[in-house]
């Protein structure tokens, strides 16, 4: 079962605010991109949670995924998922090596 962090310990409002700043993105123009007032934004940078529809909005306007520090143990399935792909591929090459010596055995042997 997926672990998720403590809400207490983000600030994702603290979060948006430091992106943004280091994507060089005035609050006016993120405010537009946002479909937001300037007012909006501050109260956002206050915030210490926000709807996940928001979030995903300003995710995509700031190109940055904020949902990934909500997850624990997010480094953990990414390692599982590169494992599975990596055994994927090997059972692929197997299979296919089995065809071909099956393909390549005389019948009745």
């Amino acid at each position: 079962m997926q672990e998720f962090c403590c809400m207490e310990e983000i600030h994702i409002g603290q979060q948006i605010k430091v992106v943004l700043e280091t994507r060089g993105i005035t609050v006016t123009e993120f405010a537009k991109r946002i479909n937001k007032s300037r007012e909006n934004i501050y109260s956002i940078f206050t915030r210490k949670t926000i709807d996940t529809g928001l979030l995903t909005k300003i995710s995509e306007v700031l190109e940055f995924d904020f949902f990934k520090p909500l997850s624990k143990s997010y480094g953990e399935i990414e390692t599982e998922l590169q494992q599975v792909r990596e055994q994927n591929e090997i059972l692929k090459e197997y299979t296919s090596f089995l065809k071909n010596k099956s393909k390549s055995e005389p019948i009745g042997d």
